[in-house]
């Protein structure tokens, strides 16, 4: 299952946004992103940030920057009319383009507030910190209100900050310091159909086949 986030670089407290429409977890994307970090150090990042062009996801991609995007697919996804949703969408690693100086990033900023975004890794160069989130949403409709311990509902739960470290001292357990904090996470179901703020989630949209029972809709907040 594709596991969405996003890498937010802030810097004079203005966001560029990296969408990654798969494997954005901490022990994937979470990863690299780390290793960004440490790789460049804060002078690198900002460096890095100061060169990010941003684009319209459905602007036209040019030529040398279809080809230059090559590198970043799977090879037989890769098409020489490529545009920047599909581009994006088939992105191996998010952190990649990055690294290798690729410049143009699509404006992404719209998506921080998606509940379809899980894993969310904030490179504040303001405070020099790189803060770590999990959360977002996927709907449940089970026929019994039956919610184990056990399960990690990671996927069901309003936003959750697990972590805030210094960009130039992540320490080596960051992950395990993360999963560490998640666990003392107490959750809550909502009613769905109750909450203002799931209400207007852009995950509740039209659902003309009625698939749905919106009584039965229950998401997780982090306490």
């Amino acid at each position: 299952m594709a596991k969405k986030g996003c890498i937010s670089i802030c810097k004079n407290n203005y966001l560029k946004v990296v969408y990654a429409h798969r494997n954005a977890q901490l022990d994937v994307l979470g990863k690299k992103v780390v290793k960004m970090c440490t790789t460049l150090g804060v002078d690198g990042l900002n460096e890095l940030y100061d060169k990010i062009i941003l684009v319209d996801e459905d602007a036209p991609m040019t030529p040398e920057q279809i080809q230059a995007y090559k590198k970043y697919m799977p090879e037989q996804l890769w098409k020489e009319d490529l545009d920047w949703s599909t581009a994006i969408g088939y992105t191996k690693d998010a952190t990649k383009p990055l690294m290798d100086g690729f410049p143009y990033v699509v404006d992404y900023a719209g998506f921080l507030p998606s509940w379809r975004n899980r894993f969310r890794y904030l490179i504040d160069l303001d405070r020099n910190v790189l803060q770590v989130t999990k959360g977002g949403l996927e709907v449940i409709s089970a026929p019994e209100e039956v919610f184990f311990s056990s399960e990690n509902y990671v996927d069901k739960i309003c936003p959750c900050v697990v972590g805030t470290f210094p960009l130039d001292n992540i320490p080596a357990d960051w992950l395990e310091q993360c999963d560490a904090f998640w666990g003392t996470v107490m959750l809550e179901a909502k009613p769905y159909a109750d909450d203002e703020l799931a209400r207007d989630s852009n995950v509740f949209e039209s659902d003309p086949d009625g698939q749905h029972d919106y009584h039965k809709m229950r998401f997780f907040l982090g306490r």
